[in-house]
């Protein structure tokens, strides 16, 4: 299933190829038949093969096997292949490419803080944040759900979440406590999460009924501290960790046994090492 639309496809290969591919014109390279394969030279776990399938079929080229996203892949193996006019294989080279390198290398780094984290805590969700890079946002959250993790949200559309920013235009702190049995009559049906730097504020936002805390920026021990006596407290409130939680040190993050780690770093993976084998 390609998480982007036909006409998003048109525009990747219109900014590869505006008009025409000139090399392969002046070259002579149009008709004749060939294939393409895309590799990988490291172990990984592919993601965006459906997306380049629609490039082929976009270019009048026949998909001829294909990795589904989110499945491992070893060094050597075959991503996908097809065949086609060599004219059109050449304009899909490096649209195809771009797609498999960085989609792969976000889904392959998810994996990893995935199982970093669930080998500690097997119930913790590993959540991203709205910090990518602009233009790239459906191919990067399918790179992360095929590596194993969920978008933390997907837009201010979506969920309620709570920020220092929103108080200071309610009165702060205490005008958002106030505030909480209007909020929560009037949005019955969802869940109103607010961030909070201390167990003392979170305590009071549990008090005061929101369904989840994100906790910014504390310590290994300040969160283990806060998580134990807000489980013990308020067991049914969603507890959340976020701010600096990367590949270093999310292991001892999920020993906090918190709900959900936010993170963007999964949004930063280096690119895997995709080959093209392009031939007649």
């Amino acid at each position: 299933m390609s998480f982007i639309s036909i006409n998003e496809i048109d525009q990747l290969i219109n900014e590869d190829v505006p008009y025409i591919d000139l090399t392969s014109w002046v070259l002579g390279v149009r008709e004749q038949p060939g294939k393409i394969a895309y590799f990988t030279r490291e172990d990984a776990v592919v993601c965006g093969t459906e997306e380049v399938s629609s490039v082929f079929e976009r270019l009048h080229i026949k998909t001829e096997s294909m990795v589904a996203s989110g499945q491992k892949v070893s060094a050597g193996d075959e991503l996908i292949t097809g065949t086609g006019r060599a004219e059109d294989l050449h304009k899909a080279w490096k649209v195809g490419q771009n797609i498999l390198d960085n989609c792969s290398g976000i889904a392959t780094k998810t994996r990893k803080m995935v199982d970093m984290a669930k080998s500690v805590s097997p119930n913790t969700a590993i959540l991203t944040t709205r910090k990518g890079f602009p233009g790239t946002k459906a191919l990067a959250i399918k790179s992360i759900m095929s590596g194993g993790a969920m978008p933390h949200r997907l837009g201010l559309s979506e969920t309620i979440l709570i920020f220092k920013q929103h108080l200071n235009f309610i009165s702060g702190f205490d005008g958002l406590l106030k505030k909480m049995p209007e909020l929560k009559a009037e949005c019955c049906e969802k869940k109103i999460i607010v961030e909070a730097t201390t167990l003392a504020q979170a305590i009071d936002l549990c008090q005061a009924g929101v369904d989840g805390i994100q906790f910014d920026k504390l310590t290994v021990e300040d969160l283990s501290a806060a998580v134990k006596q807000l489980r013990s407290e308020f067991p049914g409130v969603v507890l959340l960790a976020a701010g600096g939680i990367n590949e270093t040190n999310i292991s001892a993050y999920a020993s906090t046994q918190v709900n959900g780690i936010v993170t963007t770093c999964l949004y930063s993976a280096k690119p895997i090492d995709v080959g093209v084998r392009i031939n007649q």
